[in-house]
């Protein structure tokens, strides 16, 4: 079950040279029961896409495509299901 969309700040924390330990905690305790909205897997993407081709860049590929892409579902949304959301709530 996905108790937590996580946005792309938190998603972007292990790549940081001094990640928040809290954090990174966090993500490991929680790691099954995240993901991540089309919305903020666009942010990363494009985030990393805009970067000159370099080490930092390559590192950042890596990590969105062999650790985030097959292991944080990343959540399609649109409007009907924001409307059957507040339906169940």
């Amino acid at each position: 079950m996905n108790r937590f969309l996580l946005d792309t700040n938190i998603i972007s924390e292990p790549l940081k040279l001094e990640p928040n330990p809290v954090i990174i905690s966090r993500l490991q305790q929680y790691q099954e029961e995240v993901s991540i909205a089309t919305v903020t897997w666009h942010e990363l993407v494009f985030g990393c896409y805009r970067l000159p081709i370099s080490k930092r860049r390559e590192r950042i590929e890596q990590y969105l495509h062999e650790i985030v892409e097959p292991n944080i579902p990343i959540l399609s949304y649109n409007s009907d299901k924001t409307f059957n959301f507040f339906l169940d709530f």
